[in-house]
């Protein structure tokens, strides 16, 4: 079995996570993300987030938890989350949660970067 492990990368500013082999969300490579996006900001990178959850079949409690970190971090710079590829289960959990109001989710990567690109009442002072 391989390591879930994520993925991230740079596209106009924004970074780009990528979760690889892990249909179930495990928190290790969520805490991963979350360390790349402190060293991100204190390296002065754009606040926004954009995660691609093709593939995830599932996010526990523990996932989503660090998310919210990540979230929260990401809101205090004036930035945003936007998550796309999103498997119907997993969107359950985030709206079961109360969460999804917490965070934007889209169809596809472009999308994800047009709604960035569009200013929004949580970005502004």
């Amino acid at each position: 079995m391989l390591k879930p492990t994520v993925q991230v990368h740079h596209e106009d500013g924004v970074l780009i996570a990528e979760f690889w082999d892990c249909l179930r969300l495990d928190p290790a490579p969520v805490q991963e993300l979350r360390r790349q996006v402190e060293a991100h900001l204190r390296a002065g990178g754009r606040p926004d987030v954009v995660i691609d959850l093709s593939g995830v079949g599932f996010a526990g409690s523990t996932a989503l938890g660090h998310f919210l970190t990540i979230q929260r971090l990401i809101r205090s710079q004036g930035g945003r989350i936007v998550f796309f590829n999103v498997d119907s289960t997993v969107q359950e959990v985030f709206r079961l949660t109360k969460i999804e109001s917490l965070f934007s989710f889209v169809a596809d990567k472009s999308a994800a970067l047009a709604l960035l690109r569009r200013p929004s009442a949580e970005a502004e002072p």
